[in-house]
């Protein structure tokens, strides 16, 4: 079966189980911690892979890079991806169900990249004009990268605004050597 039929399914259900618990919020920072670990600790998927780490320890290694070890909510699901031998799919799961949640909530995810760090009057002006045109909640992030050389890109969801001064150099750079 296909690893994202199975990390949605198992997503969907857990978003179930932990609403009904009312604590799809908790979890749902929990999984955004658990994505960054991933990201950040490549061993950990290696460990979750591992047929000859014990279940106790994976439990462990989970429950650690999750944040919240007391939280009887994820003690649960870590508890119950492993048993059904679904540890490998952790990220995956972790992936989708901050994805459900987000769906769940109606919330819309912006990233704005900057050269500098953006002060909060450019964050709080961007907030309002995008809350005009979307009834959705939005969920802000910020970035830097001075790779920009100016301006900035504003991601909204699947759309882009790329008013940076290294895309306005990419493109004039394309017309020049047609």
């Amino acid at each position: 079966m296909d690893q994202g039929i199975i990390s949605t399914r198992y997503a969907r259900a857990i978003y179930e189980y932990a609403a009904a618990k009312k604590d799809e919020t908790a979890l749902y920072d929990e999984m955004q911690l658990l994505k960054a670990n991933f990201r950040s600790q490549p061993l950990l998927r290696r460990v979750l892979s591992d047929p000859t780490i014990s279940t106790d320890e994976k439990i462990k290694v989970l429950t650690t890079a999750g944040g919240k070890p007391d939280s009887a909510v994820s003690q649960h699901v870590i508890r119950m991806v492993i048993d059904n031998q679904r540890a490998s799919y952790m990220e995956s799961i972790a992936q989708m169900y901050v994805k459900e949640y987000r769906r769940q909530k109606g919330i819309q995810v912006v990233h704005l990249t900057t050269v500098e760090p953006s002060d909060d009057g450019l964050q709080h002006s961007l907030l309002s004009v995008i809350a005009k045109e979307t009834p959705a909640k939005i969920e802000f992030h910020t970035h830097t990268d001075p790779g920009l050389i100016g301006g900035f890109v504003l991601t909204i969801e699947d759309k882009r605004l790329d008013a940076s001064v290294k895309e306005q150099l990419r493109v004039l750079d394309g017309l020049l050597n047609k």
